[in-house]
């Protein structure tokens, strides 16, 4: 019976265990995974546009092979993760199932017993039923055991009838009780077998249960460390295109410091304009806002519509050489062609083709509360305005593109301040 009672013990607690595993998918843990998977995704484009802003001054090609093998290698990390998830679930599933398995190995094994038990009750059983009717049959009707019907017409007297009738009694007595004995045993051993058939059935049902999970589970294994062997392939092939890089950091250098110098050439250009705003007293005016830009005191948007920036002003590293540079201006979210618009009023100052930063406008404004202003919109795919050209605030001056060394079409905005370039966002 205690062995009984530890066996469904067991079969409480294998049940709880696997409705753990199997019943995972809830409602409620599949809202909390979606919004991981979510969160997820968000991170790994936030992380993607960041690189692809870090590498701004290099050829597409170079930048894309670079961003490939970040991706290829971002994605084994993952997968690698599932894979160890899959595989730690699919070994605690095997266990349960052997668990299960050894369970129902004793469980069928106690049936047989009480089974074989059983077998043994009723044959005695019928042993004794057998035995009891040989003696009444021959207490009435066999000579030599001088039965009741003999007695009658033998002529014997009556005390050996009554001593012949307390034997008789006697042995049919003594028959009887061990067949109530065997019975009784037998209505136990009936009780004890249908109570572990019950539990046999069950143990089964956990095993066939836990089957299923570790046939699933084995498959989830095998599909992870296929997807697992895949990206490796694919890591390995992108360490190559990564050894090929590091022979061409040369060449990434090389792009790198024409950008500087670019940089260099800006400075001094606008540093000219600066100069001369003071020496000329040029007065500047901002010019009135115009409906549906996003606006400062002095300037608003370079588009229009709320201004979503992918890359800000400031120094980032370059993920290639490691080299810190300052990003000169704010890059802003926008699609090829979109329109562009001058900050505020000014004159343009030139419309050119200038290298890493591609076709540029820069417009200079004058001095503008005693501070003298100029602003500079890169990578336009063409211009819509000429050098030496007045425009307002809100005029349109050219339309978005990525030419020059860029990854994709952005409106990069710049704003110099005193000869100095500053952070154009939040507009001034």
């Amino acid at each position: 019976m205690l062995k009984r009672k530890r066996i469904g013990t067991f079969a409480v607690s294998v049940g709880l265990a696997l409705a753990m595993v199997l019943v995972g998918n809830s409602a409620t843990t599949l809202a909390s995974d979606r919004s991981d998977q979510v969160d997820k995704q968000k991170a790994a484009s936030d992380r993607a546009a960041k690189l692809r802003a870090s590498l701004e001054d290099v050829s597409a090609d170079l930048a894309d092979s670079v961003i490939a093998l970040e991706e290829a290698k971002d994605a084994q990390t993952k997968a690698q993760s599932r894979y160890d998830e899959a595989a730690r679930v699919q070994a605690s599933v095997a266990r349960e199932q052997a668990q299960a398995q050894d369970n129902l190995e004793v469980a069928s094994a106690q049936l047989k017993r009480v089974e074989k038990a059983l077998a043994l009750s009723q044959k005695k059983e019928n042993d004794n039923l057998i035995n009891i009717g040989k003696i009444a049959r021959q207490t009435y009707t066999n000579p030599s055991l001088n039965g009741s019907f003999e007695f009658f017409i033998s002529g014997k007297n009556s005390t050996d009838l009554s001593t012949y009738a307390r034997n008789a009694s006697l042995a049919t007595q003594i028959q009887s009780d061990t067949l109530k004995l065997v019975q009784d045993q037998i209505v136990g051993q009936r009780n004890s077998q249908a109570e572990q058939r019950e539990l046999t059935l069950q143990v089964r049902r956990l095993k066939e249960q836990a089957d299923a999970a570790l046939e699933s589970a084995d498959a989830a294994k095998s599909e992870k460390a296929d997807k697992l062997d895949e990206l490796n392939k694919t890591v390995a092939a992108k360490e190559k295109q990564e050894q090929d890089l590091n022979s061409k950091k040369g060449e990434i250098a090389k792009q790198l410091e024409q950008a500087e110098k670019d940089k260099q050439d800006a400075q001094k250009r606008i540093s000219e304009i600066d100069a001369k705003n003071r020496e000329t007293k040029a007065a500047g005016s901002a010019g009135t806002s115009t409906a549906g830009f996003t606006t400062g005191s002095i300037f608003q948007g370079p588009i229009k519509g709320q201004l979503a920036l992918t890359s800000p002003y400031g120094y980032r590293i370059h993920p290639v050489t490691g080299q810190r540079r300052l990003h000169m201006g704010a890059d802003i979210h926008a699609a090829c062609g979109l329109p562009q618009y001058a900050a505020a009023n000014g004159t343009v100052v030139s419309t050119r083709y200038e290298g890493t930063g591609g076709n540029t406008v820069t417009i200079n404004h004058g001095m503008i509360a005693g501070s003298s202003w100029v602003s500079v919109y890169r990578h336009m795919t063409h211009f819509a305005s000429s050098p030496g050209q007045r425009v307002s605030k809100g005029q349109l001056i050219g339309y978005t593109g990525a030419t020059g060394r860029v990854t994709g079409c952005h409106v990069h905005f710049e704003l110099w301040k005193n000869g100095s370039v500053i952070n154009p966002i939040p507009l001034p």
